[in-house]
């Protein structure tokens, strides 16, 4: 990997996005989705398959960012998606699901004759889907910007609800911003505001910044394992 230097992300949204928590996605996140797809594809082509063991401690996928060791777990430096609403409130919009029958009688030796859509376990569903309206979402980190762009062209869509739409990429925009502060890029939306999860001891010498609290949460990719769980760690202000 090249030298590493601070920069800015941003992806153009024309629809919005679907956020499932009260901050917007990681970008390492991202960036280890496409390693990993990738490295199914590879497996797949040599005849094998490539699973994942959720009792096993996932190995790091070698990211084109930087690491933040001050505290522990450690990081990668990036924040999560920062983003600019168009509208004062998120939208809320509704996505439809329905039992797929195929999959059902391939699931259970016997199926009815008749499966409604209209009623009981089966009956078809509308589904709220809270989405930010904003013309892009942005983050800020400290890696190889060519290596990064390389990744990025294969996320098209970003969030909760893709299928239906919700999150598309329209562009992606990689910029070096050199002279930001390599701590600052890492950690912050803007100066004095907590743009990520991150280790208390990542914040001893910030003791003024703005965050959201307090938690036991993760603080690397991947985000679901309780290896990347920090107790007491700062929360994004979302």
């Amino acid at each position: 990997m090249r030298s590493s230097t601070p920069l800015i992300v941003r992806a153009e949204l024309p629809h919005g996005v679907c956020f499932g928590q009260p901050w917007g996605i990681s970008l390492d996140g991202l960036l280890a989705s496409v390693l990993w797809h990738r490295r199914k594809a590879d497996e797949a082509a040599r005849g094998e398959v490539l699973t994942y063991d959720p009792r096993a401690i996932p190995q790091d996928l070698d990211l084109p960012l930087a690491r933040c060791t001050l505290g522990q777990p450690w990081h990668w430096m990036c924040t999560f998606a920062h983003t600019i609403p168009a509208t004062p409130h998120p939208e809320p919009r509704t996505r439809s699901s329905r039992t797929d029958h195929a999959d059902l009688q391939r699931l259970s030796a016997s199926v009815p004759s008749t499966v409604t859509d209209a009623r009981g376990h089966y009956r078809k569903r509308l589904i709220p889907a809270v989405a930010t309206v904003t013309a892009t979402a942005t983050w800020r980190a400290v890696g190889d910007p060519d290596q990064i762009r390389d990744l990025l062209v294969e996320v098209t869509e970003i969030g909760k609800y893709r299928t239906s739409g919700e999150g598309r990429v329209s562009a992606w925009r990689v910029e070096e911003v050199p002279d930001d502060d390599w701590w600052s890029a890492g950690h912050e939306h803007m100066p004095g505001v907590l743009g990520r999860s991150a280790p208390a001891e990542c914040l001893f010498d910030h003791p003024g910044i703005t965050h959201g609290g307090r938690a036991r949460t993760a603080v690397r990719a991947p985000y679901a394992h309780p290896s990347r769980h920090a107790n007491h760690a700062h929360l994004p202000f979302a």
